[in-house]
């Protein structure tokens, strides 16, 4: 079974983008945060969509809201999503 070529297949191309950026940076991360380090251009509203979708899935989980910041959401990956973990033969 091609594990990595069925979760590419399964998951939008962003929410991809989103669980590897909080893997190399690997701390809670606001939507405001993840839209300026993937991309300028990518929408926030886009961005808040796929992390809804991924708490969803339990892939993200909500840290905290920082009231400072206007009430933003800060989401760490899920602790079963940072481990890479090998598939049974």
């Amino acid at each position: 079974m091609d594990w990595d070529g069925l979760v590419a297949r399964l998951l939008h191309e962003t929410q991809l983008h989103i669980i590897e950026a909080m893997r190399w940076i690997d701390r809670p991360l606001s939507s405001t945060e993840l839209s300026r380090i993937l991309d300028e251009q990518m929408r926030h509203q886009n961005i808040l969509h796929h992390l809804a979708r991924l708490e969803e899935l339990e892939v993200v989980t909500l840290e905290f809201t920082s009231p400072e910041r206007g009430k933003a959401k800060f989401f760490r990956l899920a602790a079963a999503a940072q481990e890479r973990r090998t598939p049974p033969a």
